[in-house]
């Protein structure tokens, strides 16, 4: 029987059990404290209908002291009547100083000695000078003896016996209304009970559904199911900022973004500020109660998890690419080395040629074999430098005069071309560490691309700034730009839009730039013009 109400409470839904708890919790603590609150008052009413039947004594046991010095029966009589008539009364009895019972509701009994009409009761029992008081269970009744003085000397007694079921039964009588009353008040508030128990459970249950169903969806594989709070707000609306260039600027959840301004500081990431920002009234107005912020942390752990997951894609991607790479690496270097020997031979040879037979037409020749001859050379040194690349040698350098070198280089052919070349640098960049061979050849390489895209009359800009912990340098030209499917495969190595081209130079630029711990992105308009951005960490020191 046991194991069936376990298994059916079991059964119930979150919002069931909650009510039956509430409406079992209620119901314990009524029954309990109206059992308790009914004895309280059964005792009390019994107490005071004990000490009610005294003081009436004590009353009429004064009254009947001038009818017992002057002997007036008809007096006693009345006052024995008057007890009588009071609820329990068994009998009531009133006895001179010699035990001779002078008054008697039994008027048989009138003129006999009370001890020997109630032998119980002791004959020296006229010298009491308080009331007595004297329980007989098995007969069911209490009896009272109260002295009657005339100044400081007892003249006689009056005696009564109250039947205790009388007592108890008038009592009940009037706890009976009192017990009506507590079960309307019980039964109402079981009412409302019921419906706030209801009502919170419905509150309590409607948001973990909420979650149940999206957290549903995440196993089914979208991690897109956040669940949306109504309750959240802008952090610069509560307190009227109007720090625009602060990140959570104009956007919800400003405790999930990094590098927020408040307070005149800047906050680190996220994690870092979570615990500062619980204490926040923005964040406490939008999770309102435990159950908003588990919607927040379940909200933000999906967040979580779909960024584990995109970088793990990206770094499995990454990991394909420098596998093809490192395959395609160790052909290149087979292939030219391969290559280098005949070349040299075949350069030798011209050379000879050139140097022992005469001729304009032999020499034309010789002279285009020995350019193209060259042109493979540095084709096969190309790709011995792709697959076998330099280790970054970091040290403390300066990046304008890194950017100025770079464009003394293509300023010749910028100018016969008529392209104008222009440089902006921050000047709050100082020196900081990194390879100024490798990065210098990153720049070429891009800004010989801007100048092969470019025709007369174009420009090409790089400007460098210093952003956070960051330097990011953007090369743009106004040239004819390139398509999105260009623009999505040009960092592959060997994609080349150029007849003459390997392939191989912006796949080397995105390869120094990652070294460096850094991000290349490329954005293009078809006739308008390209943009590379570069951003690398601005290292102040390095570890040994």
């Amino acid at each position: 029987m046991k194991l069936n109400i376990k298994n059916l409470f079991i059964k119930l839904s979150l919002l069931q059990k909650f009510c039956v708890a509430i409406i079992l919790i209620f119901a314990f603590a009524g029954i309990t404290i109206s059992s308790l609150i009914i004895s309280k008052q059964r005792n009390a009413l019994k107490a005071e209908m004990n000490n009610n039947h005294i003081i009436l004594m004590r009353n009429l046991a004064r009254e009947s002291i001038d009818a017992l010095i002057f002997m007036d029966p008809l007096r006693l009589d009345e006052i024995v009547k008057a007890l009588a008539n009071t609820p329990g009364c068994i009998y009531a009895a009133i006895v001179d100083r010699n035990m001779r019972i002078v008054g008697h509701t039994t008027r048989k009994n009138l003129g006999r000695n009370l001890s020997e009409l109630y032998p119980e009761i002791p004959s020296g029992l006229i010298n009491i000078g308080e009331t007595k008081e004297r329980y007989k269970k098995p007969e069911g009744f209490r009896e009272l003896i109260v002295p009657i003085k005339s100044g400081y000397e007892t003249i006689g007694l009056f005696v009564a016996a109250f039947s205790t079921d009388n007592v108890d039964n008038a009592v009940e009588h009037n706890l009976r209304e009192l017990k009506n009353y507590i079960v309307i008040v019980i039964a109402s508030s079981m009412f409302i009970s019921i419906w706030g128990a209801f009502w919170m459970a419905k509150l309590i249950t409607t948001p973990l559904k909420k979650i149940k169903s999206s957290m549903e969806l995440v196993q089914e594989g979208n991690l897109n199911a956040e669940i949306p709070n109504d309750n959240a707000v802008k952090c610069w609306e509560v307190f009227k900022c109007k720090l625009t260039d602060c990140p959570a600027y104009g956007k919800n959840r400003c405790w999930e973004i990094s590098g927020t301004i408040s307070l005149g500081g800047i906050h680190g990431s996220g994690l870092e500020k979570l615990h500062e920002c619980k204490q926040c009234i923005v964040y406490q107005r939008a999770c309102g109660d435990e159950i908003g912020e588990l919607i927040e942390v379940f909200n933000r752990m999906i967040k979580e998890l779909r960024e584990s997951l995109k970088r793990l894609d990206d770094s499995n991607r990454e990991k394909t690419r420098l596998e093809k790479m490192s395959a395609l690496g160790e052909m290149a270097m087979t292939v030219a080395h391969e290559i280098k020997n005949p070349l040299n031979a075949i350069r030798g040879s011209v050379s000879y040629l050139k140097d022992n037979f005469k001729g304009k037409v032999l020499s034309e020749f010789l002279t285009i074999i020995e350019e193209e001859t060259n042109r493979l050379n540095e084709i096969v040194i190309t790709f011995m430098r792709f697959s076998k690349p330099t280790p970054l040698k970091l040290r403390l350098s300066d990046l304008r005069k890194c950017i100025d070198e770079t464009l003394y280089l293509i300023r010749q052919e910028a100018t016969e071309k008529n392209v104008e070349v222009t440089a902006n640098i921050d000047q709050a960049i100082s020196q900081f560490y990194f390879d100024p061979q490798q990065f210098k050849q990153a720049l070429l390489n891009i800004m010989v691309n801007s100048i092969d895209a470019t025709k007369a009359g174009d420009s090409i800009k790089i400007t460098a700034l210093l952003r956070g912990n960051n330097v990011e340098v953007a090369i743009s030209d106004t040239g004819e730009g390139m398509s999105d499917e260009v623009a999505a495969n040009i960092f592959k190595p060997f994609f080349s839009t150029k007849t003459r081209g390997t392939g191989l130079g912006l796949a080397c630029v995105e390869r120094i730039i990652k070294d460096h711990q850094g991000e290349i992105t490329v954005s293009s308009v078809p006739g308008k013009g390209t943009e590379f951005i570069i951003s690398i960490p601005c290292l102040k020191e390095i570890a040994p």
